[in-house]
């Protein structure tokens, strides 16, 4: 009798953890960070919405939210403009538990198209952290990207990565924590698109984003983003 009530306990259990998803279900427990740069130019302020749920209300063009907090697997990410709702990204992608990613929203109002990267993940040597540079104009064209002391100058300089287009990016690039500066050129040129000007790589922030886009007014500007 006792063997039948031990089958019979240990059916009921199969029973109870297929209909619960198994062991796999665990994960569905985990988060991931990701946020989102509204680049696309000629978009005014948007809605973020993740899986339905509003997350950040009115990113203004050339603005990035703060990391945000989002199941793992696969999500659902909206962009709609806050004046009337209507649908400026609809995508969905799968993050993996505890990664990083940023969103970048970018070309025009009439052709909106997106880029997800993975933030950080580097291997920072003591006094060291890292920078990389993303491509969000729709102007500038493909660039040479220089990352140099402040003052340097681009002379007998390498670029740490040529012909950069809409939707590229550098790559992350180890630099000593201080001061630094990014210019990007015309290909194969030292004729300057943009220049940041001097900017700070501190401990605090061992990873960055330089995010160059259309200046609303004409001409190109950036962000400069604190990677997790």
């Amino acid at each position: 009798m006792g063997g039948r009530v031990g089958l019979f306990a240990l059916f009921l259990g199969v029973v109870f953890s297929i209909g619960c998803g198994g062991g796999g279900s665990s994960s569905s427990s985990d988060t991931a960070q990701i946020r989102v740069f509204n680049g696309a130019s000629g978009v005014s302020a948007v809605n973020i919405l993740v899986d339905g749920t509003l997350q950040s209300g009115n990113l203004n063009y050339g603005a990035a939210t703060q990391y945000l907090t989002v199941k793992t697997g696969s999500i659902h990410v909206q962009a709609v403009l806050a004046s009337d709702g209507s649908s400026v990204l609809d995508q969905s992608f799968s993050v993996a538990s505890g990664a990083h990613e940023t969103v970048f929203i970018t070309g025009t109002s009439a052709s909106v198209t997106s880029k997800v990267l993975g933030d950080g993940g580097t291997t920072t040597v003591a006094g060291d952290g890292h920078v990389r540079v993303f491509n969000a104009s729709n102007t500038m064209g493909a660039s040479d990207v220089y990352i140099v002391d402040p003052g340097r100058g681009l002379s007998g300089v390498t670029p740490v990565a040529k012909g950069i287009g809409l939707g590229s990016d550098s790559g992350y690039q180890a630099i000593p924590a201080g001061n630094y500066e990014v210019f990007l050129t015309a290909p194969g040129t030292t004729i300057v698109n943009l220049a940041t000007g001097p900017l700070n790589l501190t401990s605090a922030t061992t990873n960055q984003t330089v995010v160059v886009f259309d200046a609303a007014q004409g001409g190109f500007t950036f962000i400069l983003l604190a990677d997790q």
